[in-house]
């Protein structure tokens, strides 16, 4: 017997509730970022590191990692990536050669600008319609809750 909608009781606020947004999240970041590919021919996450450099100027990409809240292997094959798309460049730290600095070439300053349609677009919108203590929270919490499941099975 499937569960329809009606049937659904109104969420009570726990756990398998809150996680359920959590996945609708991620669904539709998954899905914006595919969008995003077809139209900017980046995805989201290359397109966030893109914004980051150009940011940034020349940064590492240790630092890459961390302002993402990821690991370094990560951020090091999206970089490859666009890399090999002529996109960025990687060069060694003139003042520390054990450093890999990335700036981005004109492909990739020409798509280091606000769009509208984007994942950052859209948040953009909800951010400029929220108080800055309801951001505040939701930050926090998210960062509470990530810190949490990272300690999950250690």
């Amino acid at each position: 017997m499937s569960v329809s909608e009606k049937s659904v009781s109104p969420s009570r606020g726990d756990a398998l509730d809150v996680l359920a947004e959590v996945w609708a999240l991620n669904h539709a970041i998954e899905r914006a970022s595919t969008r995003m590919e077809s139209r900017l021919g980046v995805t989201a996450q290359q397109r966030l590191l893109i914004r980051l450099v150009g940011r940034h100027g020349a940064v590492s990409a240790g630092s890459l990692a961390q302002l993402l809240c990821v690991d370094a292997s990560t951020v090091s094959t999206s970089l490859k990536r666009l890399e090999k798309r002529k996109v960025l460049r990687r060069s060694k730290d003139a003042a520390d050669g054990r450093r890999t600095l990335v700036t981005l070439l004109p492909a990739g300053k020409a798509l280091d600008r606000r769009e509208g349609a984007s994942i950052e677009g859209a948040l953009e919108a909800l951010l400029d319609a929220s108080t800055t203590s309801r951001v505040n929270t939701v930050r926090q919490f998210l960062r509470d809750l990530t810190s949490r499941i990272d300690r999950v099975g250690h």
